[in-house]
């Protein structure tokens, strides 16, 4: 006697392969041909016991996808939204800039203080070992401020992406021009999408408007 198999398609790579997901049972979602779009991996393997369909069309999620960048580049371009931008970027360099200070006064004292534990030393107030044991703690402190100066100094200079509006604009140009998606151009835009049981997709992009109050 003849044991049937049943045998599933494999899901092929397709344009929105590693990127989609089920956001119920969380499996990558599936492209079929015949439905012109994506169903929950599980649905696809184990049918409705596993999880529902979660079906959405492929060209519903590029329509999505080129219009919410659109509408984010004709936002940038907005002369309230450009003002606003270059206000929120002088107030958040303005606090870098002094918390740098302070780090910068911090670092100061210290090395003022390992000059005076020297010469404490050279008089005999405090033995070699106290010596040791204070300058061991002064470096490992400046260690830290050096550490909290570079992470403020790399968050300075994200800052100064938005400096110039005219090279901001054009960079946002280039989405604009989208017109064709690509894996490539996808990971670069989006890292997530996870397809509701009503097919509504919920979109997580790599970038976003800064929000303006």
């Amino acid at each position: 006697m003849k044991i049937r198999t049943k045998f599933i398609t494999a899901p092929k790579k397709h344009l929105f392969t590693n990127i989609l997901f089920c956001s119920d049972c969380g499996k990558g979602m599936w492209y079929r041909s015949n439905r012109k779009g994506y169903i929950c991996g599980n649905y696809a393997r184990h049918g409705k016991k596993a999880c529902s369909s979660h079906s959405i069309k492929e060209d519903l999620l590029k329509d999505t996808i080129l219009t919410d960048i659109k509408m984010l580049v004709n936002e940038i371009f907005q002369e309230e939204y450009v003002k606003q931008l270059e206000a929120q970027t002088k107030k958040s360099k303005q606090n870098l800039q002094k918390q740098l200070d302070k780090i910068e006064k911090q670092v100061n004292l210290i090395k003022g203080q390992k000059r005076k534990y020297i010469n404490m030393l050279a008089e005999e107030i405090i033995t070699q070992k106290e010596y040791r044991e204070i300058v061991d703690a002064n470096n490992i402190e400046i260690k830290e401020l050096v550490k909290k100066k570079t992470d403020l100094l790399t968050a300075m200079e994200s800052e100064q992406t938005v400096d110039n509006i005219d090279l901001l604009k054009q960079e946002h140009l280039k989405f604009l021009n989208i017109n064709e998606l690509t894996p490539k151009g996808l990971h670069r835009l989006i890292n997530r999408i996870e397809v509701k049981a009503d097919g509504t997709p919920i979109i997580h992009y790599r970038f976003s408007a800064p929000k303006i109050k």
